[in-house]
């Protein structure tokens, strides 16, 4: 399984910050158009503070972190839907655990 670090997360930032003048390609569409169902998690006050600010020190909306933990987990997972649910539930706390330490 491969796990996005923070030194991805900013490389893909920095890759797409350089790129942003560039013109998009014919083929190219317009990132969340095609995402069309909402998820709603519901978190206590204090775990949306710490997902908020673990976001805010790698320059990404809260939203798109949590994205994209759940859409890498997806995609290198081979488990089925029910486990892989549990295991990103699982990742989420021990990562809440480690933001309160």
């Amino acid at each position: 399984m491969t796990d996005t670090t923070d030194q991805d997360l900013r490389a893909y930032r920095e890759e797409a910050e350089a790129a942003r003048d560039e013109p998009l390609s014919a083929r190219a569409a317009r990132p969340g158009w095609q995402r069309a169902k909402v998820l709603s998690v519901r978190l206590s006050a204090d775990e949306f503070d710490e997902l908020t600010r673990y976001a805010a020190a790698l320059d990404l909306p809260a939203s798109a972190l949590a994205r994209g933990w759940i859409l890498d987990q997806l995609r290198t997972g081979s488990d089925s839907p029910v486990r892989t649910v549990e295991r990103i539930a699982h990742e989420l706390e021990q990562l809440r655990r480690q933001l309160v330490a």
